[in-house]
């Protein structure tokens, strides 16, 4: 690949990666094998899997065919995975694939098949060494590997703080229902009112209507459309060729350059024209709703939010972590 100038990596084997430290919890250390057996108790191994012999499916087809992602697609995969994982100079990226024990080809090759469309291929023949190897190379760039280091954590903490001893191996399987069961006793509805009320700006429910367009003097024109003739933005959005849609958010979830304007915006009143990915945008507001907890949106939001917190305060209490994830 022209932008890299690596060692080969992957000098630190696999096997022992998956023996190294990942946390501590009740005076006993999980290791990544503790962290993957505890996946599979979950089943989220073999959803994993399965998800990996499509990707290496799809990956024999397209290679048969010649139509592979590119070498620039995949250079630009490996540039947004750097930055995103922070790993700026060709050292830094060495020293994260010999840490996780893997070759440079074996992430290229991973980067490539991240870039396949959705497909159902005919199954492929994989020997369990593959598919066991390909399967950790898949959970550590994707971050699911990372993800069920944290499941696994929260469950253990669940265990500890109801002054339990951390699980054998043979009680994997129950530790599910017992972070379950731990969630569900966090959600009572003074709680879920009080959570709401806290976040009573932030959870506004906003009915939005979009207008994007490449050119911004056609925004422009269409602003005075709706604004001075009255006209619906959807009839003038198709006039000039293009389509508006209508999304409901919370506005929390909207850019944080965008939500002081649609706090302050009238509903009726048109917003922009704004810079957007694919050039300039029109926004409409349509309702906006002050959050209760019969909304289900803001209802899950709640919820999620004081599970988060609770199983964050757990863990803090309980896990020392050793790997950095």
């Amino acid at each position: 690949m022209r932008h890299f100038d690596l060692m080969p990596g992957g000098r630190t084997s696999i096997e022992d990666v998956r023996t190294r430290p990942v946390f501590s919890a009740g005076a006993r250390c999980f290791t990544w094998n503790d962290v993957i057996e505890a996946a599979h108790a979950r089943g989220d191994w073999e959803a994993l899997q399965r998800d990996v012999l499509a990707l290496l499916a799809r990956e024999r087809d397209l290679s048969a065919t010649n139509a592979l992602p590119s070498g620039s697609e995949v250079d630009a995969a490996a540039k947004d995975f750097r930055y995103t994982q922070n790993l700026l100079t060709a050292d830094e990226l060495s020293e994260w694939l010999d840490h996780c024990g893997l070759s440079v080809d074996e992430w290229l090759a991973e980067l490539r098949r991240s870039l396949f469309r959705s497909a159902e291929p005919e199954p492929v023949a994989v020997p369990p060494d593959v598919l066991e190897r390909a399967s950790w190379v898949h959970a550590v760039c994707s971050g699911r590997l990372a993800e069920y280091a944290r499941t696994f954590a929260e469950e253990i903490a669940v265990q500890l703080t109801g002054q339990l001893q951390p699980p054998a191996s043979e009680q994997l399987v129950a530790m599910a229902d017992v972070r379950r069961r731990f969630c569900e006793a966090q959600l009572d509805e003074a709680a879920l009112e009080g959570e709401v009320r806290n976040n009573n700006i932030g959870w506004t429910r906003l009915d939005l209507q979009y207008f994007t367009h490449h050119d911004e003097m056609v925004l422009r024109e269409a602003a005075l459309c709706v604004q001075l003739d009255g006209r619906e933005l959807a009839d003038v959005a198709n006039d000039a060729g293009a389509e508006s849609w209508e999304a409901s958010v919370l506005l929390v979830d909207v850019p944080p350059t965008l939500q002081t304007r649609l706090l302050a915006a009238s509903v009726g009143q048109l917003i922009g024209p704004l810079a957007a990915e694919a050039g300039h945008q029109l926004i409409l507001l349509m309702r906006r709703r002050s959050p209760t907890v019969d909304d289900p949106v803001v209802r899950r939001r709640a919820e999620q939010t004081i599970i988060e917190r609770a199983l964050r305060a757990a863990v803090n209490r309980h896990v020392r972590w050793h790997e950095h994830l």
